[in-house]
């Protein structure tokens, strides 16, 4: 195989290699995550406001990972509208939303510190 005919089966192979490199990421591109829904998350007062707040800047799933006190929640908010701008909901929403979160998305460690489950 002369220089030129390497040169040709070289640059077809690259072609094909950057063919499939492309196909597979549209592929990627265009699978999408399941879309979240407030029926996916704690039945409750204040669900639908709440989701619809928190999923104007991420995913509901962040905040269903979590378990925080009233407080803690409160915090977490306050945390969001100075670091991130994050608008400050009215006072009545804020506590609504804080309702849900405490009630449906508690703290989950036990008082007391940790327990050994062994004993």
């Amino acid at each position: 195989m002369g220089g030129f005919s390497r040169l040709v089966a070289a640059s077809l192979l690259l072609a094909v290699a950057a063919g499939g490199v492309s196909s597979f990421a549209l592929a990627q591109q265009q699978a999408k995550a399941p879309e979240e829904k407030p029926e996916d998350y704690p039945d409750g007062p204040n669900r639908l406001d709440t989701f619809t707040y928190c999923t104007g800047c991420h995913g509901f799933k962040v905040v269903a990972a979590q378990g925080q006190s009233r407080e803690r929640w409160n915090d977490t908010l306050d945390f969001m509208v100075t670091r991130h701008k994050m608008i400050d909901p009215p006072a009545e929403l804020r506590g609504q939303i804080l309702d849900y979160l405490a009630e449906a998305f508690p703290e989950r460690r036990q008082p007391g510190g940790w327990k050994n489950p062994f004993q």
